[in-house]
Protein backbone atom coordinates (compact mmCIF):
# COMPACT_ATOMS: atom_id res chain seq x y z
CA UNK A 1 0.00 0.00 0.00
CA UNK A 2 1.39 3.44 -0.70
CA UNK A 3 1.94 6.48 1.40
CA UNK A 4 -1.07 8.00 -0.75
CA UNK A 5 -3.49 5.33 0.30
CA UNK A 6 -3.12 5.57 4.19
CA UNK A 7 -3.76 9.66 4.00
CA UNK A 8 -6.68 10.12 5.83
CA UNK A 9 -8.48 13.06 3.53
CA UNK A 10 -10.95 15.28 5.87
CA UNK A 11 -13.39 18.09 4.59
CA UNK A 12 -16.08 20.11 6.16
CA UNK A 13 -18.31 17.19 6.48
CA UNK A 14 -15.56 15.18 8.67
CA UNK A 15 -16.00 15.02 12.70
CA UNK A 16 -14.82 17.24 14.93
CA UNK A 17 -13.17 14.96 16.49
CA UNK A 18 -11.11 13.46 13.65
CA UNK A 19 -10.01 17.46 13.26
CA UNK A 20 -8.78 17.96 16.33
CA UNK A 21 -6.46 14.88 16.29
CA UNK A 22 -5.24 16.08 13.09
CA UNK A 23 -4.18 19.12 14.41
CA UNK A 24 -2.71 17.82 17.75
CA UNK A 25 -0.84 15.23 16.01
CA UNK A 26 0.46 18.61 14.02
CA UNK A 27 0.81 20.83 17.56
CA UNK A 28 2.82 18.63 19.59
CA UNK A 29 5.67 17.69 17.35
CA UNK A 30 8.84 19.20 19.32
CA UNK A 31 7.07 20.97 22.29
CA UNK A 32 8.16 19.30 26.12
CA UNK A 33 6.06 16.90 27.66
CA UNK A 34 4.59 18.94 29.78
CA UNK A 35 3.04 21.33 26.83
CA UNK A 36 1.53 17.79 24.79
CA UNK A 37 0.15 16.85 28.32
CA UNK A 38 -1.79 20.23 28.32
CA UNK A 39 -2.66 20.27 25.03
CA UNK A 40 -4.20 16.53 25.18
CA UNK A 41 -5.99 17.78 28.35
CA UNK A 42 -7.49 20.68 26.33
CA UNK A 43 -8.29 18.58 23.40
CA UNK A 44 -9.97 15.86 25.35
CA UNK A 45 -12.16 18.43 26.79
CA UNK A 46 -13.67 19.06 23.34
CA UNK A 47 -14.11 15.41 21.99
CA UNK A 48 -15.52 14.25 24.83
CA UNK A 49 -18.18 17.05 24.39
CA UNK A 50 -18.28 17.49 20.60
CA UNK A 51 -17.08 13.20 19.78
CA UNK A 52 -18.08 12.54 15.64
CA UNK A 53 -20.29 15.47 15.16
CA UNK A 54 -19.68 16.93 11.99
CA UNK A 55 -17.49 19.95 12.26
CA UNK A 56 -19.91 22.30 10.44
CA UNK A 57 -22.82 21.45 12.26
CA UNK A 58 -21.00 23.10 16.00
CA UNK A 59 -22.27 26.76 16.42
CA UNK A 60 -20.90 29.56 18.70
CA UNK A 61 -23.94 28.33 21.23
CA UNK A 62 -22.46 24.97 21.37
CA UNK A 63 -18.82 25.99 22.17
CA UNK A 64 -20.48 28.45 24.46
CA UNK A 65 -22.42 25.44 25.92
CA UNK A 66 -19.05 23.60 26.97
CA UNK A 67 -17.27 26.49 28.35
CA UNK A 68 -20.20 27.30 30.89
CA UNK A 69 -20.40 23.76 31.57
CA UNK A 70 -16.73 23.86 32.32
CA UNK A 71 -16.93 27.18 34.67
CA UNK A 72 -19.48 25.12 36.47
CA UNK A 73 -17.84 22.04 37.26
CA UNK A 74 -14.88 20.78 35.70
CA UNK A 75 -15.57 16.69 35.20
CA UNK A 76 -12.03 16.02 36.68
CA UNK A 77 -11.88 18.25 39.87
CA UNK A 78 -15.76 18.52 40.60
CA UNK A 79 -14.84 22.03 40.77
CA UNK A 80 -15.71 25.30 39.03
CA UNK A 81 -12.45 25.44 36.15
CA UNK A 82 -10.40 28.34 36.23
CA UNK A 83 -10.51 31.33 33.83
CA UNK A 84 -7.39 30.39 32.87
CA UNK A 85 -8.46 26.73 31.53
CA UNK A 86 -11.39 28.39 29.83
CA UNK A 87 -8.95 30.45 27.55
CA UNK A 88 -6.85 27.86 27.26
CA UNK A 89 -9.87 25.49 26.31
CA UNK A 90 -11.40 28.17 23.90
CA UNK A 91 -8.17 29.08 21.84
CA UNK A 92 -7.14 25.56 21.18
CA UNK A 93 -10.80 25.27 19.76
CA UNK A 94 -10.35 28.68 17.54
CA UNK A 95 -6.94 26.69 16.98
CA UNK A 96 -8.64 23.71 15.35
CA UNK A 97 -11.69 25.66 13.57
CA UNK A 98 -9.13 27.49 12.01
CA UNK A 99 -6.75 24.87 11.04
CA UNK A 100 -9.75 23.02 9.33
CA UNK A 101 -10.37 26.31 7.37
CA UNK A 102 -6.92 26.02 5.82
CA UNK A 103 -6.97 22.86 5.00
CA UNK A 104 -10.69 22.48 3.34
CA UNK A 105 -13.84 24.22 2.18
CA UNK A 106 -14.60 24.69 5.70
CA UNK A 107 -14.85 28.74 6.50
CA UNK A 108 -16.54 29.55 9.56
CA UNK A 109 -15.17 29.78 12.92
CA UNK A 110 -17.91 29.52 15.66
CA UNK A 111 -15.10 29.39 18.57
CA UNK A 112 -13.81 33.21 17.80
CA UNK A 113 -16.94 35.40 19.29
CA UNK A 114 -16.98 32.95 22.24
CA UNK A 115 -17.11 34.94 25.71
CA UNK A 116 -15.17 33.66 29.23
CA UNK A 117 -17.52 34.08 32.51
CA UNK A 118 -16.13 37.31 34.26
CA UNK A 119 -17.30 35.75 37.42
CA UNK A 120 -14.70 32.71 36.62
CA UNK A 121 -12.72 31.76 39.32
CA UNK A 122 -8.64 33.04 38.87
CA UNK A 123 -5.60 31.10 39.67
CA UNK A 124 -4.17 33.42 41.99
CA UNK A 125 -0.65 32.62 43.56
CA UNK A 126 0.70 34.53 46.83
CA UNK A 127 3.88 35.69 47.94
CA UNK A 128 4.30 34.40 51.46
CA UNK A 129 4.22 36.34 54.24
CA UNK A 130 7.22 37.36 56.44
CA UNK A 131 5.83 35.09 59.11
CA UNK A 132 6.43 32.12 56.75
CA UNK A 133 9.51 33.38 55.33
CA UNK A 134 11.02 33.18 58.85
CA UNK A 135 9.54 29.87 59.02
CA UNK A 136 10.81 28.26 56.05
CA UNK A 137 14.56 30.33 57.02
CA UNK A 138 14.39 28.46 60.59
CA UNK A 139 13.21 25.05 60.41
CA UNK A 140 15.48 22.59 59.69
CA UNK A 141 14.64 20.29 57.00
CA UNK A 142 16.14 18.70 54.03
CA UNK A 143 13.45 20.79 51.76
CA UNK A 144 15.02 24.30 53.68
CA UNK A 145 17.65 24.44 50.89
CA UNK A 146 15.90 24.44 48.06
CA UNK A 147 13.16 26.37 49.47
CA UNK A 148 15.45 29.69 50.26
CA UNK A 149 17.20 29.51 47.25
CA UNK A 150 13.57 29.57 45.39
CA UNK A 151 12.66 32.15 47.34
CA UNK A 152 15.74 34.50 47.28
CA UNK A 153 16.93 33.28 43.92
CA UNK A 154 13.95 32.97 42.10
CA UNK A 155 14.33 29.85 40.10
CA UNK A 156 11.14 27.40 39.46
CA UNK A 157 10.99 23.95 40.62
CA UNK A 158 11.96 22.64 37.40
CA UNK A 159 15.58 25.04 37.60
CA UNK A 160 16.22 23.84 41.14
CA UNK A 161 15.86 20.08 41.20
CA UNK A 162 18.92 20.07 38.09
CA UNK A 163 21.06 22.42 39.96
CA UNK A 164 24.58 21.30 40.28
CA UNK A 165 27.45 22.95 42.44
CA UNK A 166 29.21 23.81 39.46
CA UNK A 167 26.55 26.48 38.23
CA UNK A 168 27.32 28.27 41.45
CA UNK A 169 30.10 30.54 41.36
CA UNK A 170 31.11 31.19 45.18
CA UNK A 171 33.62 34.20 43.97
CA UNK A 172 30.89 36.69 41.91
CA UNK A 173 28.15 35.35 44.42
CA UNK A 174 26.17 34.16 41.27
CA UNK A 175 23.79 30.95 40.33
CA UNK A 176 23.71 30.39 36.75
CA UNK A 177 20.39 28.88 35.63
CA UNK A 178 21.37 26.94 32.34
CA UNK A 179 19.23 23.86 32.44
CA UNK A 180 16.09 22.32 33.65
CA UNK A 181 13.77 19.07 33.93
CA UNK A 182 11.44 17.64 31.62
CA UNK A 183 9.12 15.60 32.92
CA UNK A 184 9.22 12.47 30.52
CA UNK A 185 6.75 9.30 32.55
CA UNK A 186 5.33 9.18 35.50
CA UNK A 187 7.69 9.07 37.72
CA UNK A 188 11.47 10.63 35.74
CA UNK A 189 12.54 13.65 34.78
CA UNK A 190 15.70 14.03 31.77
CA UNK A 191 17.89 17.24 32.54
CA UNK A 192 17.61 19.46 29.48
CA UNK A 193 19.80 22.27 28.33
CA UNK A 194 17.87 25.91 28.67
CA UNK A 195 15.09 27.03 31.22
CA UNK A 196 11.70 27.11 30.23
CA UNK A 197 11.63 29.54 27.71
CA UNK A 198 14.92 27.84 26.44
CA UNK A 199 16.93 30.88 27.57
CA UNK A 200 19.69 31.28 30.18
CA UNK A 201 20.09 33.46 33.01
CA UNK A 202 22.64 34.14 35.42
CA UNK A 203 21.24 35.05 39.20
CA UNK A 204 22.87 37.13 42.37
CA UNK A 205 23.18 35.44 45.15
CA UNK A 206 22.51 37.43 48.42
CA UNK A 207 25.45 37.07 50.68
CA UNK A 208 23.12 35.44 53.48
CA UNK A 209 22.08 33.09 50.95
CA UNK A 210 25.79 32.14 50.02
CA UNK A 211 27.06 31.84 53.52
CA UNK A 212 24.06 29.14 53.72
CA UNK A 213 25.29 27.57 50.73
CA UNK A 214 29.19 27.51 51.48
CA UNK A 215 28.29 26.33 54.44
CA UNK A 216 26.11 23.08 53.23
CA UNK A 217 28.41 22.43 50.31
CA UNK A 218 30.78 21.33 52.95
CA UNK A 219 28.14 18.67 54.10
CA UNK A 220 27.34 17.27 50.76
CA UNK A 221 28.18 14.40 48.49
CA UNK A 222 26.12 14.69 45.86
CA UNK A 223 26.60 16.84 42.84
CA UNK A 224 23.00 18.03 42.88
CA UNK A 225 22.47 21.12 45.24
CA UNK A 226 19.36 19.75 46.23
CA UNK A 227 19.64 15.72 46.06
CA UNK A 228 17.47 13.22 47.17
CA UNK A 229 18.03 11.07 50.40
CA UNK A 230 19.98 8.80 48.00
CA UNK A 231 22.52 11.90 46.97
CA UNK A 232 21.08 11.67 43.43
CA UNK A 233 18.59 14.07 41.48
CA UNK A 234 14.98 14.33 42.32
CA UNK A 235 12.60 12.30 40.80
CA UNK A 236 8.49 13.73 40.43
CA UNK A 237 7.35 11.24 43.59
CA UNK A 238 10.55 12.18 45.82
CA UNK A 239 10.17 15.59 45.21
CA UNK A 240 6.14 15.20 45.71
CA UNK A 241 7.15 13.89 49.21
CA UNK A 242 9.94 16.31 50.08
CA UNK A 243 7.32 19.19 50.01
CA UNK A 244 4.85 17.25 51.52
CA UNK A 245 7.08 16.14 54.60
CA UNK A 246 8.31 20.01 54.80
CA UNK A 247 4.77 20.92 55.36
CA UNK A 248 4.09 18.63 57.61
CA UNK A 249 7.13 19.36 59.60
CA UNK A 250 6.04 23.21 59.71
CA UNK A 251 2.33 22.88 60.74
CA UNK A 252 4.00 20.26 63.78
CA UNK A 253 6.56 22.83 64.46
CA UNK A 254 4.17 25.55 64.19
CA UNK A 255 1.20 23.58 65.93
CA UNK A 256 -0.44 23.96 69.79
CA UNK A 257 1.29 22.12 72.45
CA UNK A 258 -1.07 19.37 72.88
CA UNK A 259 -1.02 18.88 69.38
CA UNK A 260 2.33 18.73 69.13
CA UNK A 261 2.43 15.93 71.25
CA UNK A 262 1.01 13.62 68.83
CA UNK A 263 3.60 12.04 66.18
CA UNK A 264 4.89 14.16 63.62
CA UNK A 265 4.56 10.94 61.36
CA UNK A 266 1.06 10.87 61.82
CA UNK A 267 0.36 13.94 59.84
CA UNK A 268 -3.55 12.83 59.69
CA UNK A 269 -3.56 13.80 63.63
CA UNK A 270 -1.62 17.36 63.51
CA UNK A 271 -4.00 20.10 62.81
CA UNK A 272 -2.73 22.31 59.81
CA UNK A 273 -1.58 25.41 61.10
CA UNK A 274 0.19 26.57 58.39
CA UNK A 275 -1.51 27.08 54.76
CA UNK A 276 -0.21 24.45 52.32
CA UNK A 277 3.07 25.95 50.71
CA UNK A 278 3.87 24.80 47.52
CA UNK A 279 7.35 25.45 45.15
CA UNK A 280 5.71 28.23 43.37
CA UNK A 281 5.06 30.42 45.66
CA UNK A 282 8.67 30.80 46.62
CA UNK A 283 9.10 32.55 43.08
CA UNK A 284 5.64 34.67 43.57
CA UNK A 285 7.62 35.70 46.63
CA UNK A 286 11.56 36.55 44.55
CA UNK A 287 8.96 38.69 42.70
CA UNK A 288 7.31 40.13 45.43
CA UNK A 289 10.44 41.12 46.61
CA UNK A 290 11.71 42.44 43.45
CA UNK A 291 9.04 44.88 43.32
CA UNK A 292 9.11 45.97 47.10
CA UNK A 293 12.90 46.92 46.47
CA UNK A 294 12.56 48.66 43.73
CA UNK A 295 13.86 46.98 40.94
CA UNK A 296 12.59 48.07 37.86
CA UNK A 297 10.47 46.01 35.24
CA UNK A 298 12.98 44.94 32.65
CA UNK A 299 15.69 43.66 35.25
CA UNK A 300 12.80 41.60 37.31
CA UNK A 301 12.39 40.21 33.79
CA UNK A 302 15.90 39.28 33.19
CA UNK A 303 16.28 37.78 37.16
CA UNK A 304 12.63 35.83 37.06
CA UNK A 305 13.55 34.45 32.89
CA UNK A 306 10.19 35.70 31.71
CA UNK A 307 9.97 35.42 27.61
CA UNK A 308 7.34 38.30 27.44
CA UNK A 309 7.80 41.28 29.54
CA UNK A 310 4.20 41.39 30.08
CA UNK A 311 4.46 38.32 32.11
CA UNK A 312 6.46 40.61 34.81
CA UNK A 313 4.38 43.70 34.27
CA UNK A 314 1.07 41.83 35.11
CA UNK A 315 2.79 40.93 38.68
CA UNK A 316 3.80 44.53 39.37
CA UNK A 317 0.91 45.70 38.53
CA UNK A 318 -1.07 43.64 40.87
CA UNK A 319 1.38 44.42 43.30
CA UNK A 320 0.87 48.46 42.54
CA UNK A 321 -2.81 47.38 42.79
CA UNK A 322 -2.32 45.73 46.56
CA UNK A 323 -0.29 48.40 47.27
CA UNK A 324 -2.88 51.45 46.73
CA UNK A 325 -5.89 49.09 47.74
CA UNK A 326 -4.15 49.14 51.27
CA UNK A 327 -2.68 52.86 50.81
CA UNK A 328 -6.34 53.80 49.92
CA UNK A 329 -7.44 51.49 52.86
CA UNK A 330 -5.41 53.67 55.43
CA UNK A 331 -6.87 56.98 54.25
CA UNK A 332 -10.52 55.90 54.33
CA UNK A 333 -9.56 55.02 57.96
CA UNK A 334 -7.61 58.37 58.71
CA UNK A 335 -10.73 60.46 57.41
CA UNK A 336 -13.03 58.18 59.50
CA UNK A 337 -11.33 60.13 62.34
CA UNK A 338 -13.15 63.16 61.36
CA UNK A 339 -16.75 61.63 61.60
CA UNK A 340 -15.78 59.74 65.21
Amino acid sequence: MCIRDRLIILDENSSFSEWANKWKTRKIVGISKAYQTAVNSQVNYLTNFFGDISINRIKPMHIDELISKLAIENPKTHRPSSKKLLKEVKNTAVNIFEYAADNSDYDRNPALKVKIPKNAPKNTRRALTDNEIHWIVNTPHRARIAAIIMTFCGLRSGEVIPLQWTDIDFEKSSLSVIKSVERVSSNKYNIKSGTKNGKSRVIPIPKELLEELKQYKTQSISRFVCSDIDEDMHTPSSWKRLWESFNNVLSHHYATLQQSQQSIYNPKGIKKRVDKITPHMFRHTYATMLYCSGVDVLSAQRLLGHSDVSTTLSIYTHLEQSKMDISISAFCEYISSYFS
